[in-house]
Parts: C-alpha cells; sequence; structure tokens
C-alpha cells in the first residue's frame, strides 16, 4: 500500500534518447528540400521526389509520434510502479504495439485510481477508529500535523469538566461483568452526546470518570461559561432518566449517582508522553481542581471553584459550601453548588 509521506522519486525521462532521431528527421527534411532546389532542373522529377519523401516523412513522422508515446507510457507507468502507485500484482506492460497503446493507457491509469481509492478508504477507516479513541477534534489536528507531531504543550484557557460515578464500586460488586460494561457505555454515549453538542470535547475516560474541557474566550466569557454551566445541568438530567431505568434493567438493583466538578482557569494542553508513544491531554492546577471537586460531590451536585461561581453569579443559582482542604493544595477553599439557572425552570 503506499506511503502517503514517501518523498515522490524522480526519474530522468527516456524521451532524451529521441533526440538524435529528431535532429535526423530535421536534417532530412531540409537536405531533402535542398537537394531537390538547387540541383534537379526537371520539375516532374522533382514532383515525384516531392512527393515520395513526403511519404517518407509521413511515416517517419508515424513512426517517431508512437515512439514517443510509448516512451511516455513507459516512463508514466515506471513513476506509478517506482512510487507504489499501482497495485503490488499489477502485471508490468512490455512492448506496447500501436494499436493498443491507448487500451494499455487506460488500464494503467485506471490501476493507479483503484489504488488510490484503496488507500483513501483505509485512510478514512482509519480517521474513524482515531476518532473513536481522541475525538473528532484531536483526531484533525493530528492529521493536519502528521509530520510535526512532537512532545510539548502550551497553556490554554479552559473549563476544565470532572464527572464521576458513585457508588461504581459497588455496583461492579453485584453485576455481571458484561451489566457493568453496558452500563458504562451507555451512560458515556449519553454523556458524550451532551457535552460535545454544547462544544466540549472528552479528553478521555477514566473507570468510570470523565475529563471534558471547553475553549474559555478572553474578555467577556459569562456566555461561554453559562453554556458549561448548562452542560452540567443537563448532564445531571440524563443521568437521572438512565439511572431509572438501571434499577430494573438488571440481575440486581443499580443504585448509582453523578458528581460533577467543574473549574475555570488555565491548563497545560498537549502531547506528553514518548517518541514512541504519546497521548493529548491536558494537566495543570486546573485540571486536578476540578478533579478535587468531583470527588468531594454528592450524588445530583455539581461543584464549581470561586474563579467559575464569580463569573455567573448573576445568571445561575449557587450555595457557597464550607470551606474545605483540597488535597495537594495548601489553604481552605470554598466549593460553590450549582442549584439552577436563575429566570428558568427549575429542574
Amino acid at each position: 500500500m503506499p506511503d502517503p509521506f514517501t518523498p515522490i522519486e524522480k526519474k530522468p525521462s527516456k524521451f532524451l534518447r529521441l533526440i538524435p532521431f529528431l535532429v535526423l528527421w530535421v536534417a532530412m527534411s531540409v537536405g531533402v528540400g535542398f537537394v531537390a532546389a538547387n540541383y534537379i532542373e526537371d520539375i516532374l522529377i522533382v514532383q515525384y521526389i516531392g512527393m515520395g519523401a513526403f511519404v517518407l516523412l509521413g511515416i517517419w513522422w508515424f513512426m517517431v509520434s508512437w515512439r514517443l508515446r510509448h516512451l511516455w507510457v513507459g516512463d508514466l507507468q515506471d513513476f506509478m510502479v517506482q512510487n507504489k502507485m499501482v497495485p503490488y500484482d499489477f502485471i508490468k506492460l512490455k512492448n506496447i504495439a500501436p494499436w493498443s497503446l491507448s487500451r494499455n493507457k487506460g488500464r494503467l491509469l485506471r490501476a493507479s485510481a483503484a489504488e488510490y481509492r484503496a488507500l483513501m478508504d483505509k485512510v478514512k477507516d482509519s480517521n474513524q477508529t482515531l476518532e473513536k479513541y481522541v475525538g473528532t477534534s484531536v483526531s484533525a489536528k493530528a492529521a493536519k500535523k502528521a509530520m510535526n507531531s512532537e512532545l510539548g504543550g502550551e497553556l490554554r484557557r479552559v473549563y476544565v469538566l470532572f464527572s464521576d460515578v458513585r457508588g461504581f464500586t459497588r455496583m461492579t460488586e453485584q453485576l455481571k461483568a458484561e451489566e457493568t460494561v453496558e452500563i458504562l457505555n451507555s451512560m458515556f454515549t449519553a454523556m458524550e452526546d451532551v457535552i460535545t453538542s454544547s462544544g466540549g470535547d472528552i479528553n478521555k475516560y477514566i473507570g468510570d470518570a470523565i475529563l471534558a474541557y471547553f475553549r474559555r474566550p478572553y474578555g467577556n466569557e459569562t456566555d461561554a461559561a453559562k453554556s458549561v454551566l448548562r452542560t452540567a445541568l443537563r448532564m445531571q438530567d440524563k443521568f437521572e432518566l438512565l439511572n431509572s431505568k438501571y434499577k430494573v434493567a438488571y440481575s440486581h438493583p443499580v443504585d448509582i449517582g453523578l458528581g460533577i466538578g467543574i473549574t475555570a482557569g488555565e491548563a497545560i494542553m498537549g502531547n506528553l508522553g514518548s517518541s514512541n508513544r504519546m497521548e493529548f491531554t491536558l494537566i495543570g492546577d486546573t485540571v486536578n481542581f476540578s478533579s478535587r471537586l468531583c470527588g468531594i460531590a454528592k450524588h445530583g451536585q455539581i461543584l464549581v471553584n470561586e474563579e467559575m461561581a464569580h463569573i455567573v453569579e448573576h445568571d445561575f443559582e449557587m450555595m457557597a459550601l464550607p470551606a474545605v482542604q483540597i488535597k495537594g493544595k495548601s489553604g481552605m477553599y470554598t466549593p460553590h453548588a450549582v442549584i439552577r439557572e436563575r429566570l428558568t425552570m427549575s429542574r
């Protein structure tokens, strides 16, 4: 299969071999005309010579033009074979006769088109598979920068959302393995629909947890922050609908909940790992803080940091919880629980 990133190999053309023949053809034409004009006085003989020369030159030109086309097809075939633009089992064309030139040229081009189509189908399948693992936006970036993929990252303004299932360990002890997997997959599918439809990206699934992020604009960011909190509220609503089905659909009653933590801040976004295996991810205090808020959130709760609460304080009803010690951070922090959006029907 052709490698799209392999440089095209260039090879000198065979047309250069025809230069002596072309020079000879021109010399013969000029010579015949010169001899006929200066040394033959009988006009009838000159006419016969001219007619004969015309016929011979016509035959000569036919042979030269056919040879040109023959070498062109040969060069095209060598180029395609050397650069793997035709299937590996393609039978190389040899001794192309004048009456089969067009047919063989068409056969060569059809083989190349079929190989290109097979390559594009393979690339499409690979991209679709990659999207299932890293998401559509990350896959698109990786495709655009395939030749420049390297380790490193940059600081970005983001909203980080962490969600985690409450009672997951107990559920896995009671249910069959395939039932646990089915519940997780259905929940992840529903949560992904809610997050991506709001402009967010899922960075990864961590066991029963989801790490997602949203772009945080500069300047007036109220609308963006409101969209993130609406996403979290819809996630809780969606989870409640699924949870009502989980309770009666499996071998044991399922009693689980969902906690969500959201932070506004900055995070390092980029490729981490080794030169042989890397992962696009987010790291930093904003990500860790979101995980810690999610960890202390009870079923149905959405906890945000003070920066996020300040941005949307006029648009959402929130309740400041008692200050707590966050693991890995010094000092006390006040989480804010999101109750509902103002001027809207209560959830």
